[in-house]
């Protein structure tokens, strides 16, 4: 039996390059998850090999994933600029440098301590 669904364009196009599959893949979790199918027969219409690449399969459609953040971005690579985070969006990545104090210095010509002089020459 065929099925003809008229989806809207931008959900056809969120579907990707194979929006077919995509739709199939998307009843077939849905139907497994609500125990009308069983994750076997899935695997089977979908052509996949086997219950262990089915269970793959469904595993890695159905964990939960964190809500698109700020590491998210950094991961993709778009650029990410500082101004636009908040304190917090900071705390949460570790990209940054952190560089606990030392517990003795080093004396009066410490470097970390007289960086600006040092940078311009006018250490003592």
């Amino acid at each position: 039996m065929d099925l003809n669904l008229r989806l809207p364009d931008e959900v056809v196009e969120a579907l990707g390059p194979e929006p077919e599959r995509e739709a199939l893949e998307g009843v077939l979790l849905l139907l497994v998850g609500e125990g009308r199918m069983t994750l076997e027969r899935a695997g089977e219409v979908l052509g996949l090999e086997g219950r262990e690449k089915a269970a793959r399969w469904y595993t890695e459609r159905t964990l939960p994933r964190p809500e698109p953040g700020v590491e998210d971005l950094i991961e993709n690579e778009e650029p990410v600029f500082l101004e636009n985070l908040t304190q917090e969006d900071l705390d949460r990545l570790d990209r940054f440098l952190d560089i606990p104090p030392a517990e003795k210095g080093s004396g009066l010509s410490d470097v970390s301590i007289n960086h600006d002089k040092y940078l311009y020459g006018d250490a003592s």
